[in-house]
């Protein structure tokens, strides 16, 4: 089993080496979302498929990296669930989208769905990590990798 700093190291490496999938693939997403949707606004819901889905293929290569810290199931049960549902919320958005677009919600309806979706998602991607942390402890949470990244890019910007 990793130690903690050894996860951070892996996820950081992960990081750096999926950058492009961020940036690049929502870039050509909005491209093509763009041109489309000039077309017709029917297309107008596609503008969420190009902004989520690079995100949503980061979160699986992240997935992939977390899963090889620890191979007991428990521990890949709870870090799979947390994927699991992110692509759900994900696919739940499209739909409620696609709903709204076809007359069947309103739009206070949708923002209320979207918004209840949203918080709903990170309060349970907090508890999956929390839970982790009781039989992991090195375990490393989005707020410790968010804290490890901010001090790496602290650290570079004040050694150049």
């Amino acid at each position: 089993m990793l130690t903690k700093q050894e996860r951070i190291e892996r996820l950081l490496v992960h990081e750096d080496a999926t950058w492009h999938w961020r940036y690049w693939g929502l870039f050509f997403n909005l491209i093509v979302v763009a041109f489309i949707s000039y077309q017709t606004s029917i297309y107008l819901p596609l503008i969420l498929f190009a902004v989520y889905l690079p995100q949503l293929c980061v979160a699986w290569c992240k997935t992939k990296v977390l899963l090889t810290f620890n191979s007991e199931p428990r521990y890949r049960r709870w870090v799979y669930s947390d994927f699991i549902v992110e692509w759900f919320i994900f696919l739940l958005f499209l739909c409620l989208l696609a709903a709204h677009h076809t007359g069947f919600l309103t739009i206070w309806t949708l923002l209320t769905i979207l918004g209840v979706g949203t918080i709903g998602g990170l309060v349970f991607s907090r508890l999956v990590h929390r839970v982790i942390l009781t039989f992991d402890a090195h375990h490393v949470t989005n707020r410790m990798f968010d804290e490890a990244k901010t001090e790496r890019y602290t650290h570079r910007k004040t050694s150049s």
